[in-house]
């Protein structure tokens, strides 16, 4: 989480369901327990990377098809949650 709250184009915000980080008013990566993080990559995103995210334990389809799941448990696991949220900023950034 300190890695994400120093990006400039992340604001760190609390809702009911925990922590979260939006660009402008768009929530795009959301702490859903110890071991979750949700990024919203977009659908377009998703289908783009479908091939690479399809070979990887760690990443889960959520309902909301412009969400994943990330399982962390591993340091490799929060790196790929930076590349995730990177790809997630650049979505959401006109």
């Amino acid at each position: 989480m300190a890695e994400l709250r120093s990006w400039p184009a992340l604001a760190l915000s609390d809702t009911r369901r925990g922590v979260a980080f939006t660009v402008g008013r768009t929530k795009i990566v959301r702490l859903t327990g110890r071991d979750e993080v949700r990024l919203r990559l977009t659908a377009p995103a998703i289908n783009r990377l479908q091939p690479h995210l399809r070979g990887c334990d760690q990443v889960q389809s959520c309902a909301d098809r412009a969400w994943v799941a990330v399982h962390v448990d591993a340091e490799l696991d929060l790196d790929l949650v930076l590349a995730l949220t990177s790809v997630a900023i650049k979505a959401h950034t006109p």
